[in-house]
């Protein structure tokens, strides 16, 4: 998470001054408006839509695409379980996908894992790692199903020139604490797509009939839920917004000193990037678990599959048990999803894979000079 100041706290106590804490109070030029233009700026896109979290976001690009019972959504072994749980919700059955050493998704298995079923492919980029979307994008397009960034974990990354959210038919960020740019919770719709920016607004606001939107909804109306962000939410991210650049061109630095000192020592080989240049983030992998352990027990540090449990599909209780809230809306009961599989012989490449890299937590903001003598002492 990148700095909270005086700014968010002006702008906050500004909205509290005047009274206007939601967006409909009497205008809709305010501090949400703001920071959706500011987001959809950022990300290259036509539209953004703030909403009360990333998992709400993956929601409405789901029901914006009309992914419902019956049909099959491809996600990532490795990612947060909101990924999985935004189809899983509306009745369709998400599919695994093996991370590649790249830990993103791996286009020759999402290739093999399509069916006629598959109605949407979810990639993530994970920890601010792009997907190879030079060779997924072409994949989706060949099978014609539509392709959903999950860029929660990636808010203003880029990917060879292009911002992370914008390349699919539509993408999700997440404001939560531990993201890039926070609002404590939030996340947002990102789409070029007018279509399936009205559809997104219909499903985040059960209201949306009688609200007065700046730009008028054009789709048919449907029963929607109320995924609301708030003016103080929008009055955060609005100010966050203009410090994000500046803070991940400082941490795309610091990646770029400290890989360039461990290629130079030649012991460690780094997890490969799919967008090198614009990297903000470091990880090592070993050729075995057990030469993990080894420099794990010399270094004190932990591989991915301990410390990141919660982000792998095996630990997904709700989808490795298959529990749903009512059976009669659990699409693992239906004959298309019964044979659905989260235990390890599902993605078993993502968990050699995990269970022999570990993560180097580089500082975006730390001194140059401590970076390069901490990536000399690894």
């Amino acid at each position: 998470m990148f700095e909270m100041g005086e700014a968010e706290i002006n702008a906050v106590a500004d909205t509290i001054r005047r009274g206007v804490l939601t967006r409909f109070q009497g205008k809709t030029e305010g501090y949400l408006a703001r920071a959706e233009r500011g987001l959809a700026e950022m990300a290259g896109v036509k539209h953004a839509l703030m909403v009360n979290s990333g998992t709400s976001a993956l929601i409405c690009n789901m029901v914006a695409l009309g992914i419902g019972k019956g049909d099959e959504v491809l996600v990532a072994a490795y990612t947060w379980i909101s990924t999985p749980l935004a189809p899983m919700l509306l009745g369709a059955i998400p599919r695994l996908v093996e991370v590649d050493e790249t830990l993103t998704m791996d286009p020759d298995d999402l290739e093999r894992q399509i069916t006629p079923r598959t109605k949407a492919i979810i990639v993530v980029h994970m920890n601010n790692r792009p997907c190879n979307m030079d060779r997924i994008m072409p994949i989706a397009k060949k099978h014609g199903i539509p392709v959903v960034e999950d860029a929660c974990q990636a808010v203003g990354g880029i990917y060879k020139g292009r911002r992370l959210g914008s390349i699919g038919c539509m993408g999700a960020f997440s404001f939560n604490n531990y993201k890039n740019i926070t609002c404590g919770e939030g996340g947002a719709v990102l789409t070029d797509d007018d279509v399936l920016f009205d559809r997104a607004r219909l499903w985040h606001d059960a209201g949306t009939f009688v609200q007065s939107y700046d730009a008028a909804v054009k789709t048919p109306y449907f029963a929607g839920q109320d995924y609301r962000a708030s003016e103080i939410e929008g009055a955060i991210i609005f100010e966050q917004l203009k410090r994000l650049d500046p803070c991940m061109a400082m941490w795309r630095e610091r990646v770029a000193l400290a890989t360039k000192v461990i290629q130079e020592q030649g012991r460690y080989r780094i997890v490969p990037h799919n967008d090198p240049a614009n990297a903000v983030s470091l990880a090592l992998i070993f050729p075995s678990e057990k030469e993990f352990k080894e420099f794990a027990a010399r270094k004190g540090v932990k591989n991915i599959f301990d410390t990141a449990g919660r982000h792998i599909y095996t630990n997904w209780t709700p989808l490795v048990e298959k529990r749903a809230y009512r059976d009669d809306i659990n699409p693992f009961l239906t004959p298309e999803g019964r044979d659905a599989c989260y235990d390890e012989t599902a993605a078993p490449k993502t968990l050699d894979i995990l269970k022999r890299t570990a993560h180097l937590g580089v500082s975006w903001n730390a001194p140059l000079e401590e970076v390069a003598n901490w990536a000399k002492n690894l």
